[in-house]
């Protein structure tokens, strides 16, 4: 389903239509333009740890939380692993992050789950009977550690969640036409090899549509925005094309 591009609070941002048929679900996948840094930041830029100044990283982080009407957002320090982190109001900071996860789990309303990123996917997770909000950063090492499908178990273990309730969402990330991996047989499992679409070139949309299939999921609750962040350097922060570069966000939560 194709995604749409708004501009809540003046801010663009896509969002997904299975996403939005949810009516207590807020959610936007931000692009690089509105707020406020400088240089290779420009300018909405949501991450500590690039080199932006911090004040104003906070200033446009409080920008997304207006533009989306969230009472506060969470983050973490992504470490391309499959840890998980269940956020709530103690755990959220504005000029903080919580240390060392890829997995921001959340049922409390009014809380937004931030995933940073330049060419990673952000994939966001909701189950409308339970009312379990998840977020989860998906680089390359994440999906050899399938770690969308540690993220549904997690969902599982945590809140009882069925994969077969689950709706998925994967914003603009590296595409098919960018994600080249020259040493993918020492990157990649053999069995991720058929993802090759041309030499050396791989198609990780496709990668993790079939790992949200293996966990369980129903093949029309999952959304692929198809945009790659490599390819619009006028809309999106890209660490393989740019590599001094921000972070824009993925930002999911529940209604207050």
């Amino acid at each position: 389903m194709p995604f749409d591009l708004e501009q809540p609070g003046g801010l663009p941002s896509y969002r997904s239509s299975l996403l939005a048929a949810f009516p207590e679900v807020v959610h936007g996948f931000f692009t690089r333009l509105g707020g406020v840094s400088p240089g290779p930041y420009r300018s909405l830029n949501l991450s500590f740890g690039v080199g932006d100044q911090g004040p104003l990283v906070v200033r446009n982080r409080e920008l997304v939380r207006q533009a989306l009407g969230l009472t506060g957002l969470a983050s973490a320090t992504q470490v391309h692993g499959c840890r998980e982190s269940l956020v709530t109001a103690a755990n959220a900071a504005p000029d903080g992050e919580i240390p060392d996860a890829d997995i921001l789990i959340t049922r409390q309303p009014g809380l937004g789950l931030l995933i940073k990123q330049a060419d990673c996917q952000a994939v966001m997770l909701y189950d409308p009977v339970r009312r379990v909000a998840a977020n989860v950063h998906c680089g390359w090492r994440g999906q050899v550690a399938n770690i969308l499908g540690e993220a549904v178990t997690r969902l599982r273990e945590r809140f009882g969640c069925r994969p077969e309730d689950l709706v998925a969402a994967l914003g603009p990330s590296l595409g098919p036409c960018c994600a080249e991996f020259r040493h993918y047989r020492r990157e990649f499992p053999a069995e991720l090899w058929p993802y090759q679409v041309r030499p050396d070139y791989f198609d990780l949309w496709s990668l993790s549509r079939d790992q949200l299939l293996a966990a369980g999921l129903k093949s029309h609750c999952i959304d692929i925005a198809g945009i790659c962040t490599r390819c619009r350097e006028d809309e999106f922060f890209s660490y393989r094309r740019d590599r001094i570069t921000g972070r824009q966000g993925a930002v999911i939560g529940i209604r207050d």
